[in-house]
């Protein structure tokens, strides 16, 4: 139904597409004491009827042929204002529209009734105080300082692995909840959650709301309302847990903060760190990060004093470092005559861990059986239909698996090349491991954590729980198992080849190796028993694993740091990565090549440098080709300028969607 010119009110509506405006409908009289603006609406759009999020109300406006607004969904407005200027910051800053920033930030309502959870009381009686130690003291005397000032602060826990970084977090938390306010802690993957819930709930007890991905959409929205009317104080959970809704929000922590996880990669491509921060910033919270190997950008801009930095250079109890050793794969000559995978220092330590019965953790970052399926003849290698990566052998199955989008096939009977019946299964992952480790130690008991073991709801903390309580001997995983977690009994890491992700076309390789190294080293050595840490490679004189082995973060920032100053990288750049899709290629590599010309021609574009357009290293995914165009300057703002000016002055192709990723943390 069209509305003539009329005084009726009008509101603006942010509809959950990719487009740029919002759109204006006319309030019809019998919806004009329902209308909140925070609300969902039903609207007409286009050809169809659309939920949108109704952001403003226009009294004094008239606007011809308005169509109206045809139901009001919410009773009670669902976004307050700092969630508007939220989202709408979200938006421009990530270059999404405002309604596909609300969507983003709200859960699925698929139940209308809040209902109370119950806290398992056996999980609830308190382990006795601990008592901290005098660097501890220190750091939580400032931050209580820091909390009691009610404006907001933001500084940084930089913690040797095992430093008592969750005491800290702890004591942080009963400060805020002392001053009536909430608290959001954020860790970057969802077995990480469970494992702090044990701990969390017996501090926190009903006052704790656990939200992740794993939850289903009743149980979150659930978790959501609880945490909007204030019964519960307390929010943990993953990456988007920084969206809850808490009342009077007076503490925000990110715990591992370096981790990749906190990046989400669809649109709008949000970090979790700078949500947090801006949160912060925006009602005067308290933002703690903390992390045994912060990211080159947060350590820098703590050297340069914009965060407060707190040390933890010891161990709780004193306990010491682990020892670790660089077994040099090019020197094992059981290794390089391809018997096993397993070094024989690594294999005399398993066994000697084994009679003692204390925990084994070893760690490859690939999964599957086989890393690619090559004919024993012509050497053709199994390639996926859908994108320009080799096929995993995956033993289990028995079928050749893509990682990326997850097409399957069995084996071939015959090569597609040559009709050569037989192929060899080359390349290492996690199944491999586990079925060399199976065949060296018959007796051990061995699970295997990695994203296919745990498809299943409930997996993660199955095997974990296992491994805690020692019904399992050796946990085999990817780097699901090298962050956060506290296994008192593990006296022994073993990281099976330690250059998986070292040589990667991303100018963070070399980074993540380290950061992945040193964390995985982190998990042992946290009892009574010194640990002992084994890192089998090929480059066994890489800066990033001499350093990870030394437990010295110092040593390698300051070699890093200078690389990336050298190269004009972050932290001394801002980078923006606009990529491009399309089952056409010619037609995505056009659409790049005009999109730079188009730059080139805007005059803000001065002060930024054009790097491309080019192939993405992961070429062609999921059936697209993928090209990119990168922006780099010294500050974000000329290149989100000129960025959005372009687009707006660039004619799209059809058939080709382009993403815009700020601050990148991937290039793949």
């Amino acid at each position: 139904m069209l509305v003539q010119e009329t005084k009726l009110q009008f509101a603006s509506v942010a509809i959950p597409l990719p487009i740029p405006d919002l759109y204006t409908y006319a309030i019809p009289p019998h919806l004009a004491e329902q209308v909140q603006v925070g609300s969902r609406v039903r609207v007409p759009f286009k050809n169809r009827t659309i939920v949108g999020y109704l952001t403003r109300i226009e009294r004094e406006k008239t606007v011809e042929n308005a169509k109206e607004i045809q139901e009001v969904i919410d009773a009670e407005p669902l976004l307050d204002d700092h969630f508007l200027r939220l989202t709408k910051w979200i938006s421009e800053n990530y270059f999404s529209s405002w309604g596909e920033a609300i969507s983003n930030v709200l859960p699925r309502f698929t139940a209308r009734k809040v209902e109370s959870l119950k806290v398992n009381t056996n999980e609830v009686s308190l382990p006795a105080e601990f008592q901290l130690n005098e660097e501890q003291e220190k750091a939580f005397s400032l931050i209580r300082t820091r909390i009691l000032e009610n404006k907001f602060s933001e500084l940084f826990i930089f913690g040797v692995t095992g430093g008592g970084k969750s005491e800290l977090y702890i004591r942080a938390i009963k400060e805020t909840l002392e001053q009536n306010k909430s608290a959001i802690c954020l860790v970057p993957e969802i077995a990480l959650t469970e494992q702090l819930r044990f701990f969390f709930v017996r501090h926190f007890h009903d006052k704790l709301e656990v939200l992740h991905s794993k939850l289903t959409d009743r149980q979150r929205a659930q978790a959501w309302h609880r945490i909007k009317e204030g019964k519960k104080q307390v929010v943990l959970g993953a990456r988007s847990a920084i969206f809850a809704p808490t009342p009077r929000l007076g503490l925000v922590i990110l715990d591992e903060e370096q981790e990749g996880s906190y990046k989400q990669d669809q649109t709008p491509r949000y970090h979790a760190r700078e949500v947090a921060r801006w949160r912060a910033q925006d009602v005067g919270a308290t933002l703690i990060m903390g992390t045994a190997t912060p990211t080159l950008e947060t350590m820098y801009r703590a050297s340069n004093g914009e965060i407060e930095l707190l040390m933890l250079s010891k161990r709780t109890e004193n306990r010491a470092m682990p020892e670790v050793k660089i077994v040099d794969l090019k020197q094992a000559d059981e290794i390089a005559k391809k018997h096993t995978i397993i070094s024989s220092q690594l294999r005399e330590a398993i066994n000697q861990s084994l009679s003692q019965q204390s925990g084994i953790l070893l760690m490859l970052n690939r999964r599957g059986f086989s890393t690619h399926v090559r004919c024993f003849k012509c050497g053709n290698v199994l390639f996926c239909s859908h994108c320009a990566v080799a096929l995993t052998f995956h033993q289990e199955s028995q079928e050749a698996l893509c990682h990326y989008c997850n097409f399957h096939t069995p084996i071939p009977k015959s090569c597609a090349q040559c009709s050569y019946p037989l192929f060899k299964f080359a390349g290492v992952g996690t199944e491999k491991v586990e079925s060399e480790v199976a065949r060296l130690f018959p007796k051990a008991r061995i699970a295997r954590l990695d994203t296919d073991t745990v498809r299943k709801r409930g997996a993660h903390e199955q095997i974990l729980s296992k491994f805690r309580s020692r019904e399992i001997d050796i946990l085999i995983g990817t780097q699901m198992i090298a962050k956060g977690f506290d296994f008192q009994h593990v006296t022994l890491v073993g990281i099976i080849n330690a250059d998986t992700g070292l040589l990667l076309p991303d100018f963070r390789s070399t980074e993540k190796t380290f950061q992945l190294m040193t964390q995985m080293a982190g998990r042992t050595g946290r009892g009574k028993d010194l640990g002992r840490v084994f890192i089998q490679t090929y480059s066994p004189h890489h800066y990033a694993i001499q350093f990870a082995a030394k437990h010295d973060y110092s040593g390698f920032y300051r070699e890093e740091i200078e690389r990336r100053k050298s190269l004009a990288y972050p932290p001394f750049t801002r980078l923006v990565n606009v990529i491009f899709r399309g089952k056409q290629e010619q037609k995505v590599r056009d659409q790049a090549c005009e999109l730079r010309k188009m730059l080139e021609r805007v005059g803000n574009a001065k002060d930024v440098e054009l790097i491309g357009p080019a192939p993405l290293p992961l070429y062609r995914l999921r059936g697209h080709f993928r090209w990119h165009l990168m922006l780099r300057a010294a500050d974000l703002n000329p290149m989100q300028k000129a960025l959005r000016d372009a687009l707006e002055e660039t004619k799209r192709k059809a058939g080709v969607y382009l993403a815009v990723d700020v601050d990148p943390i991937t290039i793949l």
